[in-house]
């Protein structure tokens, strides 16, 4: 069965750019792993299945045009990572900087479906709050959900 990152709470970013990746989500996330820009300028990590399974999907899905699109958006901006012993991601100032925290002393990590997304915690809870109920409920009745 397949495990899905869930939840969200924010996290301190130390003064060396370092941020705790929650205990329940390493074992899942795995020792190497891929962060790339996501969508809605946030950093997404995807364990290494994952990412490769999502760019095979672009490969093999998407038309020659839109897919050099694609992958240069996210291979571009991806980069192998792995957890320090204390279990935290170091964010270089270019991924900070992308992801709008340069500044920020703290960032939200959010558990979503197949990935981990560490957002501004202003630009989340922004996106977060723009969601219309209705409108949701409105989806899972159209696809019997």
């Amino acid at each position: 069965m397949d495990e899905y990152f869930v939840g969200h709470k924010a996290y301190k970013i130390d003064s060396k750019g370092r941020i705790s990746i929650p205990a329940n989500m390493r074992a899942s996330l795995g020792q190497e792993f891929i962060a790339s820009r996501g969508f809605g300028k946030c950093l997404a990590l995807y364990p290494m299945e994952e990412w490769n399974e999502f760019m095979n999907k672009i490969r093999t899905t998407v038309n020659q045009k839109k897919r050099k699109q694609l992958e240069f958006f996210f291979s571009a901006n991806a980069e192998k990572m792995s957890l320090d012993g204390q279990g935290r991601l170091y964010l270089n100032e270019e991924l900070r900087r992308q992801v709008e925290l340069m500044d920020e002393n703290e960032a939200e990590v959010f558990g979503n479906n197949k990935r981990i997304e560490i957002w501004n915690c202003d630009l989340f809870n922004e996106q977060l709050n723009s969601i219309d109920e209705q409108e949701v409920e409105d989806i899972l009745d159209e696809y019997g959900l």
